[in-house]
């Protein structure tokens, strides 16, 4: 194999991968906003909620970095269960804690980004991440791993939802997906004559 060859062979199971983990993380990311935003409706979580929403921006920046914080000595027991022999429970805890932590992330950057954006600094990383992960969906979306697992995404949910008697939404999605698909096919697809 040539070292080109190689190396694109290389980048496409690289995307192929960061491709899986993307779908993975806005399928978590989504799903626990939601979730946590359901949760917030709570009588005590409504007003804990209301008062990290009104902080000022040193302190919404401090809520803002309270997630990672308070999950590490959780992570940190975790390791200490998988050098003790327990890998399957310590990497369940790991798990359990990773997702806790990305849903409380997920609602306090909804309840804190007003806050946020009035900080010069916080508003020019902001930027720069969002610029980056646009940049990041585009190399993926146009990778054809990330096409036909979407498509198959997409598929599952019409079928879901075709079996629960409500399948209009994600059907148009669907076809929606397979048109844009068929657009960016023939867009690629150099023309005779």
């Amino acid at each position: 194999m040539s070292a080109p060859r190689f190396r694109r062979w290389i980048a496409s199971w690289f995307i192929g991968v960061v491709a899986v983990v993307f779908l993975i993380e806005l399928w978590l990311w989504n799903g626990l906003k939601r979730g946590m935003a359901l949760l917030g409706q709570l009588p005590g979580l409504r007003q804990l909620e209301h008062w990290i929403a009104g902080l000022p921006p040193a302190g919404a920046a401090l809520m803002f970095v309270a997630p990672t914080t308070l999950i590490l000595p959780i992570k940190l027991f975790a390791l200490k269960m998988i050098m003790g022999g327990h890998l399957l429970q310590g990497a369940g805890v790991i798990l359990a804690a990773k997702l806790a932590a990305t849903a409380l992330f997920a609602r306090v950057y909804v309840l804190t980004q007003p806050a946020l954006m009035r900080v010069q600094w916080f508003v020019r990383l902001h930027a720069a991440v969002l610029r980056w992960r646009v940049w990041v969906y585009r190399q993926i979306e146009s990778h054809p791993l990330w096409r036909a697992l979407r498509r198959r995404m997409l598929r599952w949910r019409a079928e879901l939802e075709a079996q629960r008697g409500r399948n209009t939404r994600w059907e148009r999605r669907l076809k929606a997906a397979r048109r844009l698909d068929r657009m960016r096919r023939r867009a690629t697809t150099p023309s005779v004559g």
